[in-house]
């Protein structure tokens, strides 16, 4: 199955405010989103930051920023939102209000929601991700290329946090049985590891908004498919009965399996 074929929103016929959120190809995922809803007032931005690309890349036809926003009326077409920072080209976010005001000119909203500084695996601190009241779905994304590699610096967002969520050490292998509690937040004994950690550190879904999308990105051989299948088959029953769908494939090959 390809993207457009489970995120069809040329058919939609109410809004659909997109927060993507987790690790392993999120701006990635956003822009092919945005791709797909071109036909549309597609709207792209972020409530964290992002990167800009260049508009000759042909990813969006208007920019503008919050100053401007006043006076948005928007066509047809993908627009990316944001305030510019001079000192690397990269996108903040609109303030909340301001994006919740422009939010209801668009058909579609794609929000880039959650920052991982480009690394595979997170813990989400008390105050991530920033959600709007808007949003109709979360897909919460992760890949599942760090199993078998050892908790490090260089692979893992907000280490001690992970640490604590996950019950893997720095050093330690990285097993599905560490996967599990930072997407459910629950070990495989049961264990509430969100309830635990409250205030403090929380799994992927814990602050979210709308139907909830669970898709393991970076899933290119069959080896790592198997592994998508296991991990889905290992979530607490009345978890997964909370999603709306888990997935599994590539973005970058435009293929994705339901699990």
């Amino acid at each position: 199955m390809r993207l457009a074929d489970f995120f069809n929103f040329s058919k939609a016929s109410d809004r659909q405010v997109v927060s993507i959120i987790g690790c392993g190809g999120k701006t990635s995922l956003l822009w092919a989103l945005a791709t797909l809803a071109r036909g549309k007032k597609t709207l792209v931005t972020t409530t964290t930051h992002t990167q800009r690309p260049e508009q000759a890349s042909g990813l969006y036809d208007y920019f503008f920023d919050e100053v401007a926003s006043s006076g948005i009326k928007p066509v047809d077409g993908v627009w990316l939102a944001g305030n510019v920072n001079s000192s690397d080209f990269s996108i903040s976010s609109f303030s909340i209000p301001a994006l919740e005001r422009i939010i209801p000119f668009f058909d579609n909203v794609f929000i880039e929601a959650d920052g991982s500084r480009t690394k595979p695996l997170k813990a989400w601190a008390a105050y991530e991700p920033v959600i709007t009241d808007s949003t109709t779905v979360s897909v919460g994304i992760l890949p599942l290329w760090p199993l078998g590699r050892p908790v490090s610096q260089e692979i893992v967002h907000r280490l001690q946090l992970f640490t604590a969520l996950s019950g893997a050490n720095e050093d330690h292998i990285i097993g599905l049985e560490h996967y599990l509690p930072v997407i459910s937040g629950r070990t495989q004994d049961g264990f509430d590891r969100d309830s635990a950690l409250s205030g403090f550190a929380h799994s992927l879904f814990k602050i979210s908004g709308g139907e909830k999308v669970l898709f393991f990105n970076q899933v290119e051989d069959e080896e790592q498919m198997e592994n998508a299948r296991r991990l889905a088959a290992m979530l607490p029953p009345d978890f997964r009965a909370g999603l709306s769908a888990v997935i599994a494939g590539s973005v970058r090959q435009d293929r994705i399996e339901l699990l």
